[in-house]
């Protein structure tokens, strides 16, 4: 999928002074090319507002991979495509150097770079008869304990066939995105990009009571709460959460509409493998 680009958003970390710069530099370079744009703080209310109000040919996110993530959750399902521009440390999800970002945006205006549309993740939580949250994830939702060390009992089901009770310590649904983050620190498979499907994998599952598995997108994965003497928490790419209370019941699947990403090489993702040491060479 290729878009002609004529108007972008810049979203730049909160309270980073290079980023700041770095996108009022980027405006003006746009400028120069007839593509008019805004420039917004991430988290202000004039973020929050233009999410809203502005449709955009492309989002352009000044950041490391948190930042993305938090920008990324209001993009899902929506027409318009993400690109990180990595101003942290270590960056999966952001593509661009901050100092190589000229050809790569160069060749976006060009047409010479496709969005692919990578799967999302959507959840509802039901309380009784009510549904006391929904909401939409780019890498994971996490239903974990709260302080208190005490084992979390989830019942389990896919598209309504009972899958059992575990004990664990938590559970991870995640993105194909979000496969390389918390999943995979708790044993949980690589899913490559391109793949409609998203993973569930318990954190420290007693006796192995769950093995890791991997999901076709339109399957719904429901965990209900039967924990009744601990603190349980569900959260949002590790940024935003809710308490849990026993009996509830959470249902996650594929978010409609997904996300838009810029896909810069074929090879991209495997090189992001073994530069982040996913994958080992010569082991």
């Amino acid at each position: 999928m290729h878009h002609k680009i004529s108007t972008i958003c810049i979203i730049t970390k909160a309270s980073h002074d290079a980023a700041a710069a770095l996108g009022q530099e980027l405006l003006d370079w746009f400028a120069a090319r007839d593509v008019q744009g805004i420039i917004c703080e991430n988290g202000t209310t004039e973020w929050l507002y233009t999410r809203e109000a502005v449709q955009c040919d492309l989002v352009l996110v000044l950041g490391g991979d948190g930042t993305l993530l938090s920008v990324a959750r209001h993009l899902i399902g929506r027409e318009i495509p993400l690109v990180g521009i990595n101003m942290g440390k270590v960056g999966f999800l952001a593509e661009i150097p901050s100092d190589a970002w000229e050809e790569r945006l160069q060749a976006i205006l060009d047409g010479e770079v496709e969005f692919r549309r990578r799967l999302a993740l959507s959840c509802t939580v039901t309380r009784g008869d009510e549904i006391v949250f929904s909401g939409v994830a780019a890498n994971d939702f996490v239903i974990n304990r709260g302080a208190l060390a005490r084992i979390t009992r989830l019942e389990l089901s896919v598209n309504d066939n009972p899958m059992g009770e575990i004990r664990a310590d938590g559970i991870i649904i995640a993105s194909p995105s979000g496969s390389t983050g918390y999943a995979i620190s708790a044993g949980g498979p690589l899913v490559h990009p391109d793949m409609d499907a998203y993973s569930v994998t318990p954190v420290c599952a007693f006796l192995r009571s769950l093995y890791p598995m991997v999901l076709p997108g339109e399957h719904v994965f429901t965990a209900a709460v039967r924990t009744h003497d601990a603190d349980l928490f569900l959260t949002q790419d590790g940024q935003e959460g809710i308490l849990l209370q026993p009996d509830d019941v959470v249902s996650i699947s594929k978010a409609e509409g997904g996300l838009l990403y810029a896909e810069f090489d074929d090879n991209s993702y495997y090189n992001k493998l073994l530069k982040r040491g996913f994958i080992r060479e010569n082991c």
